[in-house]
């Protein structure tokens, strides 16, 4: 069969510079060397909760912090370090619920082990009863001497995305549009599952708007998408002062058994929100799957090797009756590559099927917590991290003070 190879991608970074990104791991690791953020969030200052015995290394990880930050672009205010009698979740509770104030932007919380009832703990408040972006970090990661400039360089990133900083973007011609990932979780605790549903608000896709909703245990389907997608239509237009002209979906999360029962339900609810609209925008609705069988290799002369990061492949083995392809974002170190394989059950627009295709492998590019290409669209990941988030450690909606903010990162 035959495929093509998107061109490598260019990376925005500050400034309206562009980063190349290396064609044959799709990834641009070395850009944490350069002033790159595109815009920083106003850190002016924030808390490190730690026990007494993990007090000096809370100072080395301000020190490092103070170190890397500026050379990443993003604007460090000075950190400040709250000690607590025990390790236990209550004190750290304590101690975040005796820090109100105006300027404390967000929260780290310095923890000896990854225990998940203080982590929950932690998240559950600082998610909903005190809405405060909040950063858990296990010590033994700024244990190791040589490695802590790289991992203080992560969370520094980290700290910047949850509070509204833009990282890096991709350039996508095309302007007004939306872009939506939604992705379900189970709860393994309670008989619900929730949904994650997550918008983007600008052309560069660095910011978004995330809501939950909850279904009955283990039904993949989404009930309340018409209220998701009215609010964020809404949000769009508070952030732009227009609605958007295009909304591309992503849906993550559904077999192919349900592809029928989405077409009916989901998509039904998402064309009543927007022909509210007073102009109803054109609409690409995808069914993006991760779990499939298919491998494909290319063929250099006798050896048999993986396609390289942006090969398309929609002929032959696509389904006929739908219009579907197979994506090959990443590369991989050893073994095979595994393809993302796209269902496009909505296609109500003037663009091309090579437009989505472009598009598709363009926002495997923007996912903040990894320099280089993910598996799937950017907004389906976050969208699976708030699923996540909320069905693993919070069992609750996250509280609306946050919606504009990727806390969940």
């Amino acid at each position: 069969i035959s495929g093509r190879l998107q061109d490598p991608e260019k990376i925005l970074i500050q400034g309206g510079k562009t980063y190349p990104c290396d064609p044959r791991k799709a990834s641009f690791d070395n850009i944490t060397r350069e002033r790159f953020c595109i815009t920083s969030a106003d850190i002016q200052f924030y808390n490190v909760v730690c026990t007494m015995k993990d007090q000096n290394l809370a100072t080395d990880f301000i020190d490092a912090m103070n170190k890397v930050a500026p050379g990443c672009g993003v604007q460090m205010g000075r950190g400040n370090i709250v000690t607590i009698n025990s390790d236990r979740a209550e004190d750290y509770i304590k101690a975040i619920r005796a820090m109100e104030s105006d300027s404390l932007k967000i929260i780290v919380a310095l923890v000896p082990n990854n225990k998940k009832d203080r982590y929950d703990a932690i998240k559950k408040h600082c998610c909903i009863d005190q809405p405060i972006p909040s950063q858990v970090i296990v010590t033994k990661t700024l244990m190791k001497k040589q490695r802590v400039l790289s991992v203080v360089t992560k969370v520094a990133l980290q700290m910047n995305a949850k509070l509204g900083g833009e990282l890096w973007s991709v350039h996508i011609p095309m302007k007004k549009v939306m872009y939506v990932g939604i992705d379900t979780y189970h709860d393994s605790g309670s008989q619900r599952s929730v949904g994650g549903f997550v918008a983007s608000m600008n052309d560069l896709c660095t910011r978004y708007y995330s809501k939950t909703t909850w279904q009955p245990s283990k039904q993949e389907l989404i009930s309340q998408l018409e209220v998701c997608m009215t609010d964020a239509l809404k949000q769009y237009h508070a952030a732009n002062e227009t609605y958007p002209d295009r909304v591309f979906i992503f849906r993550d999360g559904v077999g192919d058994g349900q592809l029928l029962a989405v077409k009916e339900q989901e998509l039904r609810d998402i064309k009543t929100a927007l022909s509210r609209l007073p102009k109803t925008p054109e609409l690409i609705f995808v069914v993006v799957t991760k779990r499939i069988q298919q491998r494909f290799f290319l063929k250099q002369g006798s050896r048999l090797m993986n396609p390289g990061p942006g090969t398309i492949i929609d002929t032959r083995v696509a389904r006929d009756e739908l219009f579907d392809f197979f994506l090959v974002p990443q590369s991989v170190g050893q073994g095979t590559v595994t393809p993302t394989h796209y269902n496009v059950l909505e296609f109500s627009t003037t663009l091309k099927p090579d437009h989505l295709q472009k598009i598709a492998y363009k926002l495997c590019h923007i996912y903040f917590n990894w320099t280089g290409t993910i598996r799937v669209p950017a907004m389906c990941q976050y969208a699976h991290k708030l699923a996540f988030l909320v069905g693993q450690s919070l069992h609750r909606d996250p509280s609306p003070r946050l919606a504009n903010l990727l806390y969940y990162l």
